[in-house]
């Protein structure tokens, strides 16, 4: 885990602070602890905090749902806003085949995207999907 400061002291005290993991289907629980370390770490509480580790968690889900694949999260802060950005090699479904339910639950998870975070966006390429988002510290 990179970027995330022993010391335990706010990360938004840095003009820039970053980790990384990579990650597959199995690994959304260890994902989410990941993600809810460094949003506290960065001073992110309560709501907020748990609006952001959902939105970690909807887009590793889109990113590793398709196929078996591994993933890439890559968490920073600038200012007040904590950013992601989920990059997989698995297949959206305009991409691969439909299985039942699956186009519902991925169009769930867009839709909690862009209603918690205060910037979301999707991007679907024939090899792969990227998530971007970011929300408000406090």
């Amino acid at each position: 885990m990179h970027g995330l400061n022993p010391g335990g002291e706010h990360l938004l005290s840095a003009e820039y602070s970053l980790a990384r993991l990579a990650f597959r289907r199995a690994d959304l629980p260890a994902v989410r602890r990941f993600a809810t370390a460094f949003a506290t770490r960065a001073g992110m509480g309560g709501i907020r905090l748990a609006d952001f580790v959902l939105a970690v968690n909807e887009a590793a889900a889109c990113a590793v749902s398709h196929g078996p694949c591994t993933a890439r999260l890559r968490l920073w802060t600038m200012g007040a806003r904590v950013f992601c950005e989920i990059r997989g090699d698995g297949m959206l479904l305009e991409h691969g085949p439909r299985l039942a339910g699956q186009a519902g639950a991925e169009a769930l998870r867009r839709h909690l995207l862009r209603r918690i975070c205060d910037h979301a966006r999707v991007e679907a390429e024939p090899y792969g999907v990227t998530v971007r988002f970011s929300i408000t510290v406090a």
